[in-house]
């Protein structure tokens, strides 16, 4: 009798033990939740209450993007504009460049050198500025610049060469003249295309070279051919600017960009999370996705309760 009045007073004190146990955990799970929720909330309050800012012809300036005059907590820091004589301005490497749209469907910015002047052949690109400035949008893994060049948006190249003699029988060399007159000798020619450096023709040397996202630019890329273009459809190509992609900074609001991959999937005309599959404490694959901080929490608790580690009777 004394033995079994023993047995229940342990077994008592166990499960005296055992419901303490429980909720303590349920006050963790309850605090993890909550703050889960605020955080959720602050995100959302961020991007829902911070009224569009405008500046010229771009009307709808909104996070990620804001103008430098804009509440703190509105917007990215990593993607502010300025507004500079009622134009909407990147600042992009060493120079600053006109915003001339700003597409949050396909997370696109349309840029143009300050240079251009639209029908005004005479003008040429301020900045010497090539694809390889950028980090391409193929490389899933870095995530350190702002913005990058991919498909889309698709980025071209057109070339200014100062050659030394004049350049005959190569349709691929436009001559500048009368439009450009510029402050050195020998004869300048421009070509709009992704040009071989093997086709330099000698006594040329590259001067200059600026971005295009033109479709007409896209064209001759795409079919592999070498179509010609009179100066002035080049300037035009220039006077159209050139697309960079911030969807980097948008899988950071739609995915979670840790345990996730994230790309912009044209067929869908979104975005897409490549789901990775994660091994939770008690050995379950399951979407990383649906993986949260309290199921985690709860394994961990069964394992060590299993193993013997945390309840001992």
């Amino acid at each position: 009798m004394i033995h079994s009045g023993i047995s229940a007073s342990v077994m008592s004190r166990g499960m005296e033990s055992f419901l303490w146990f429980l909720q303590i955990v349920m006050v963790v799970v309850l605090i993890l939740l909550h703050h889960t929720h605020q955080t959720c909330d602050t995100i959302n309050n961020n991007q829902i209450y911070c009224t569009p800012s405008s500046c010229g012809k771009i009307t709808n300036i909104k996070h990620p993007f804001r103008l430098k005059n804009d509440p703190t907590s509105c917007g990215d820091p990593r993607y502010e504009l300025s507004c500079e004589n009622n134009m909407t301005v990147l600042p992009l490497f060493s120079g600053k460049y006109y915003v001339k749209s700003i597409d949050y469907k396909f997370y696109t910015i349309r840029l143009v050198d300050p240079g251009i002047q639209e029908g005004n052949c005479s003008s040429v690109p301020r900045y010497f500025l090539t694809t390889s400035n950028f980090t391409s949008s193929y490389n899933y893994s870095y995530r350190g610049d702002p913005y990058e060049v991919g498909s889309p948006p698709w980025v071209g190249h057109v070339l200014y060469l100062n050659c030394s003699k004049p350049v005959k029988n190569d349709p691929m060399y436009v001559d500048t003249s009368p439009c450009i007159k510029w402050n050195s000798k020998g004869h300048v020619y421009a070509i709009a295309n992704d040009f071989n450096t093997g086709r330099l023709n000698v006594g040329c040397q590259v001067k200059l070279v600026a971005t295009s996202s033109d479709s007409s630019l896209f064209k001759n890329f795409v079919n592999n051919i070498s179509q010609p273009f009179s100066y002035a459809e080049i300037h035009g190509i220039l006077n159209y600017g050139f697309d960079l992609t911030w969807v980097r900074r948008a899988c950071e609001d739609f995915c979670d960009t840790n345990l996730q991959n994230c790309q912009f999937n044209g067929e869908i005309g979104g975005l897409e999370c490549e789901l990775d599959y994660c091994r939770t404490p008690l050995g379950k694959f399951v979407n990383c996705e649906h993986l949260s901080k309290v199921r985690i929490f709860m394994e961990d608790i069964i394992l060590g309760i299993v193993k013997g580690n945390i309840l001992s009777f």
